[in-house]
């Protein structure tokens, strides 16, 4: 079975700009990210799918592989999606650009279900994580999932699902935005419209289940930093002195 990781990277972003250019601890986070990815060794290929110019020359600088897609594209999905078939991969997965922690051992864990499930029953995984505090599950920045007894999705929202109720003790997972395609999917994919639901909580997976299908998700039992505040960017480099 042959794996790429793919990550879609645009330059413009609404809550810290030009994030994936800032520089972390002298190495802009676009880089982190490819490098730490290559650094796993469980991929055929490491490209950054970007439409930015100003990305692709600090990309040549680093020697970090890229392609440059069109400039539209609704989600980062979509952009790697635009170079689906030129890659003979049977499974691609999508790391976004923001995140320069992903751990080997997550993604192995993707990589082994995969390898596991020989009737090739399932065509997208993803990841989630128990959220513990109320106001974790109360933001609506951490996407909650809600899955069945077989781990395979049923909702995602960025409102506080499921409703408890009657104060029972139940879970909520926190979504995490790797995703991990058959490359047979990914062709699908990119051919469907964004649906109402998708646009209403912005959120690329709800494409996925309002189209007939599902994510399996697997749960990992620490958070994963996804750099989208100058909170979040403060705490990637406080990880960065630990290490």
């Amino acid at each position: 079975m042959t794996v790429s990781a793919l990550i879609p990277a645009r330059l413009n972003s609404t809550r810290l700009e030009k994030k994936l250019i800032k520089n972390l601890e002298g190495v802009p986070i676009i880089v982190r990210t490819a490098q730490n990815i290559t650094s796993t060794k469980l991929f055929d290929n490491v490209v950054v799918i970007t439409d930015s110019d100003e990305i692709i020359d600090i990309l040549k600088k680093f020697k970090i592989k890229f392609l440059k897609s069109k400039q539209k594209h609704k989600t980062g999905t979509d952009r790697i999606a635009e170079f689906s078939n030129k890659f003979k991969s049977d499974i691609i997965i999508n790391v976004q650009g923001d995140e320069p922690f992903v751990l080997k051992e997550d993604l192995l864990k993707i990589i082994n279900k995969f390898k596991s499930d020989i009737e090739n029953k399932i065509n997208v995984i993803s990841l989630m994580t128990k959220l513990i505090s109320d106001e974790e599950i109360g933001n609506p920045n951490n996407v909650k999932v809600v899955v069945d007894k077989n781990k395979n999705s049923l909702l995602f929202s960025r409102s506080i699902i499921p409703f408890n109720r009657f104060e029972n003790d139940i879970n909520y997972y926190k979504h995490i935005g790797i995703y991990a395609f058959r490359n047979s999917f990914l062709n699908k994919f990119k051919k469907y419209k964004q649906t109402n639901l998708e646009l209403s909580e912005m959120i690329e997976a709800l494409r996925i289940i309002e189209h007939g299908y599902n994510i399996h998700m697997i749960e990992i039992d620490h958070e994963q930093i996804s750099i989208d505040t100058i909170d979040d960017f403060n705490k990637a480099k406080s990880l960065l002195n630990k290490k």
